[in-house]
């Protein structure tokens, strides 16, 4: 049996073994060895494998054994390259040095090698390349100039053995036949993409992006119970007949002015009428430090564009709100100057950097006009001629005007917003954005009223509100 040893062979054992192919290194006549074994395609995760002849059904014989070739024995030098040269194989080296070989023809001028060489006689036949011993030389002044002298096609051989021990055989005829652009078509970047950018992030997160979803900073990402549309609910005989939504979809009813008049006399009543003026003063402030352009015009960088600030205040509640109001304004930077009636009534404002004037004409031209001069809980309807001469100024100021708790039918002249408090009047378009101011009022007094009260302002102290359509007001 020995010999069959050297061949390589494809022996089917059937199932469960499956099927070998490897060269024989022993046989005998009970078992077969096999080395370099593949089974079933797959490398054998051993050197060896035995197998028993009982198990064996079918045997193939692949290749031969290669017969033994005339052996002549070559001695090569090969010198030790320097760290900076390019390293070589030895088969480069043998192309670089062909003196090197016992057998071959006359040595290459420029040759690195010097060992002794032997030439055949004229009559001796070339001998073929057979084994050799290498023995090492240490030679710094050796780079291999001659290894690479043909680099053509010294690369491209070299390439060719790489794909060869790589692919285990040429890989040109391979890749020939694949479709780079089919495959480019059938790879999903995108898909790709996205998977990397959520790998990092929770499932929670993964899953709302997963479904489209754009959330911004103040919107929740976990799904909540619906939020009831109606949280303020007022009688009908209390009801004016305006509704207003907010932005987040909240409904917020407008209220007669006698059940306004009587909300306020509550208030007071409780003892918190002059914090709900202030709160007031406050809310007014920011939309006029808003329609006046906020932190740009009061930027300390930009003192030669200060906001001017004008408030006309009547002689009531809501007068003294306009002059707090314009106090607030001094504070925050802006030139501002009270008109009233009774100046020695707002000296406070004064002593706060407010101009108090009494003559419209020796008001400054201003940004914003806070008009200030009307009160519902006054049962006079009737304008003095102050007030219609300070609203016919206030109408050619050019300036945005602010109505500070207005009357519902205006006061004939065109504004660019309304605040109010508690609960808003149904008021005319000609007044503006309408707002509604936070003052903090005292729960008692809209249970009195038997209004189902719920503030809708959230972490804001002025509420936006628009005039609500059919479809807003259904719950």
């Amino acid at each position: 049996m020995a010999k069959w040893i050297g061949y390589a062979v494809s022996v089917n054992c059937g199932e469960p073994l499956g099927c070998y192919q490897g060269t024989i290194l022993e046989a005998d006549g009970s078992t077969i060895t096999l080395t370099k074994a593949f089974r079933n395609g797959f490398p054998y995760p051993k050197s060896q494998v035995t197998l028993n002849a009982a198990d064996i059904k079918e045997l193939k014989i692949i290749e031969s054994r290669a017969e033994p070739a005339e052996q002549t024995h070559s001695t090569v030098a090969v010198s030790k390259a320097s760290k900076k040269g390019p390293r070589a194989t030895v088969c480069e080296n043998l192309q670089a040095n062909p003196s090197s070989s016992g057998n071959q023809g006359p040595p290459v001028s420029g040759s690195s090698s010097k060992g002794a060489t032997s030439r055949p006689g004229p009559t001796q036949p070339p001998a073929r390349s057979k084994p050799i011993d290498i023995q090492s030389k240490n030679n710094k002044n050796n780079t291999h100039a001659g290894s690479y002298g043909n680099s053509g096609s010294g690369r491209a051989d070299k390439a060719r053995r790489r794909n060869e021990a790589c692919f285990g055989g040429d890989a040109a005829a391979a890749l020939d036949d694949f479709d780079f652009e089919g495959n480019l078509a059938l790879f999903d970047k995108r898909a790709l993409w996205e998977q990397m950018r959520h790998s990092h992030k929770p499932d929670l997160l993964r899953q709302a992006d997963e479904m489209g979803g754009k959330f911004r900073h103040d919107e929740n990402v976990l799904g909540g119970t619906a939020t009831a549309r109606r949280s303020i609910r007022v009688p009908d005989a209390l009801r004016g007949p305006l509704d207003y939504v907010t932005d987040d979809g909240l409904v917020v009813p407008s209220l007669t002015g006698a059940a306004r008049r009587r909300l306020w006399e509550l208030v007071w009543r409780a003892g918190m009428g002059p914090s709900a003026a202030t709160l007031l003063a406050r809310a007014c402030a920011d939309v006029a430090l808003r329609l006046a352009g906020g932190g740009r015009r009061l930027d300390p960088s930009n003192a030669h564009q200060t906001p001017v600030v004008v408030a006309l205040a009547g002689v009531n509640n809501v007068g003294a709100v306009g002059a707090t109001a314009a106090r607030i304004l001094a504070a925050h930077g802006a030139r501002a100057a009270l008109w009233s009636r009774d100046v020695h009534a707002h000296a406070h404002a004064h002593a706060a950097g407010v101009s108090v004037l009494a003559s419209l004409d020796l008001l400054p031209s201003p940004d914003v006009v806070l008009l200030a001069l009307h009160d519902d809980q006054d049962q006079d309807t009737e304008e003095s001629p102050a007030v219609s001469a300070a609203l016919r100024w206030a109408r050619g100021a050019r300036a945005a005007l602010v109505a500070l708790e207005p009357r519902g039918a205006g006061c004939g002249v065109p504004c660019r917003a309304a605040v109010s408090a508690l609960l808003p009047p149904a008021l005319a378009p000609e007044l503006g954005r309408v707002y509604l101011a936070n003052v903090a009022p005292p729960l008692a007094a809209f249970a009195e009223l038997r209004i189902a009260y719920r503030p809708p302002f959230g972490a804001s102290a002025v509420l936006a509100l628009h005039a609500a359509d059919a479809a807003d007001c259904v719950d």
